[in-house]
């Protein structure tokens, strides 16, 4: 059972790291598609996001066994264990390892400021990912109520704005709903009004790659019925 949770604790902290600034934009009309980003941690290799709606969307990362979906406002982990796909609920997972755990921060809480405070356009361009953006200086306030300032490359690329939407919109409200994080409206609110979608905030995130592709139903499925956790630690147990 712990190389089972490592799996899928691992898979789910990999999201926390790498969803770095972003919005809640709401697109009229999501096309498929797929994008890489790069984290703060360049130790670890770029991420791979791939969606079909906001409702819709997975999160791979290379040379691991687990990836995370979100289907319908909920959030699953996929492993292998013993060759066989097994799905688990990613609630019912936070709540078994405690909230002080990666999976419980996951959410808007955990990957946008608490507040913007000033947004203030510098006139310069940057191209990331072979899409053309603007540098902007950013003052923000985090989550520990401290004022923090970083350089933002911001678009309104439409084909970002809709990854970004199905990224934070979907796949991060999917997890924050089990685990009781609640996101910082006044800051999204505000990127929202604005129309701007994130290809690169400070260090912490960066685009490196993005596509239109269409992409195939089963990427999305689940590949079987999830398995209840709490039932199978009690058989473990001996309870």
């Amino acid at each position: 059972m712990k190389p089972l949770i490592r799996t899928i604790g691992r898979a789910g902290l990999l999201l926390s790291l790498s969803l770095g600034l972003g919005t809640t934009i709401i697109s009229t009309a999501l096309a498929d598609g797929m994008a890489r980003f790069q984290t703060a941690d360049r130790s670890m290799p770029a991420l791979t996001f791939s969606w079909q709606t906001p409702e819709r969307s997975r999160l791979d990362t290379p040379n691991e066994t687990a990836h995370v979906i979100a289907v319908e406002g909920k959030a699953w982990g996929v492993a292998r264990v013993a060759g066989h796909p097994v799905a688990m609920d990613l609630d019912q997972l936070a709540a078994l390892l405690g909230q002080p755990t990666a999976l419980a921060r996951l959410g808007p809480d955990a990957v946008v400021p608490s507040q913007i405070t000033a947004l203030e356009p510098t006139g310069q361009t940057e191209t990331i990912a072979g899409v053309t953006g603007e540098r902007y200086r950013v003052s923000w306030i985090d989550s520990e109520g401290r004022a923090r300032i970083d350089e933002a490359v911001l678009t309104d690329d439409p084909l970002v704005v809709e990854m970004q939407d199905a990224l934070l919109g979907g796949m991060t409200r999917a997890i924050a709903r089990g685990t009781g994080t609640r996101g910082h409206e006044a800051a999204q609110r505000e990127l929202e009004r604005r129309g701007l979608a994130v290809l690169r905030f400070g260090e912490d995130f960066r685009l490196e790659s993005i596509s239109g592709d269409s992409q195939p139903d089963e990427r999305f499925a689940m590949p079987s019925k999830p398995i209840d956790l709490q039932q199978l630690m009690r058989g473990v147990m001996g309870n």
